[in-house]
């Protein structure tokens, strides 16, 4: 899959377009209106092409089809600026590439945020990372009295929890039993080619970014058992001797198949 940088463009003559803050009459009457050429993409400079997706959601695509980046770099790119919009759209005031130091040391955000008294610093990964690199910013954030949430790829994302369960001793994934570190908040982000933002933690939390993101601002992203959720400590706890029990149930149907062959 291909990603495109979907919520942003940059008029040739000066000044970028952002298609969540226009109605849908502007986009409309931008799509009607402008010339190829007229719109670029930030990633390579190629034309930006306005559309609609299937959902009713509007983005910029490349006009050609292609773009000279990686798949990396595009899907870090539209994740960057559909977080940045999605923050705004909640009423924060939101930056990329946001630098920042305190007592342990220099950092700086993917996506920085405040509103009211909160600071929040979103940090977007899709390539490898030590684990050990995950809590040394972690801590950098905490000792500064800054929120912080990772977003993964989702394949990164398997490898992290993966390392995570390892350190633990927990082995590999059970039905129940969550593998992540209560002090690294992390869940999985999907983009499609539109742009439309998802976020996949496992079992345990799929929900849209906004209620995420919203959830991380107010203190409502927690870890429980192992697994970040927006569910409250009862309700997971319950979802997880629930889905332990389908787990059961499963593998003992599979041993009587086996037992009947």
């Amino acid at each position: 899959m291909s990603y495109v940088e979907c919520i942003e463009a940059r008029w040739k003559s000066g000044g970028t377009v952002n298609a969540l803050r226009m109605t849908p009459a502007e986009w409309d009457h931008l799509q009607r209106t402008y010339t190829v050429g007229d719109l670029l993409m930030p990633c390579c400079e190629g034309a930006a092409v306005p559309k609609v997706s299937p959902n009713g959601h509007p983005f910029f695509a490349h006009a050609s089809g292609a773009c000279s980046e990686s798949e990396e770099s595009q899907w870090h790119r539209a994740a960057k600026s559909v977080v940045r919009a999605t923050l705004e759209a909640l009423g924060c005031t939101a930056t990329l590439e946001a630098p920042g130091m305190g007592a342990l040391g220099r950092w700086q955000a993917d996506v920085w945020a405040a509103r009211g008294d909160v600071r929040l610093a979103v940090e977007i990964q899709h390539s490898y990372q030590h684990l050990r690199d995950y809590r040394d910013r972690q801590a950098k954030y905490r000792e500064a009295g800054v929120r912080c949430l990772w977003l993964l790829r989702q394949d990164r994302l398997v490898t992290l929890m993966t390392s995570m369960r390892k350190e633990n001793g927990r082995g590999m994934l059970l039905a129940g039993a969550g593998g992540f570190d209560p002090e690294v908040p992390v869940t999985g982000l999907a983009l499609d080619e539109a742009g439309e933002a998802m976020i996949q933690g496992g079992w345990a939390l799929q929900a849209p970014l906004a209620d995420v993101l919203e959830g991380v601002l107010t203190g409502r992203f927690i870890c429980v058992e192992g697994w970040w959720t927006l569910d409250t400590p009862e309700v997971l706890r319950e979802r997880i001797r629930e889905n332990e029990a389908r787990a059961a149930a499963n593998m003992a149907a599979m041993k009587t198949r086996k037992r009947r062959r």
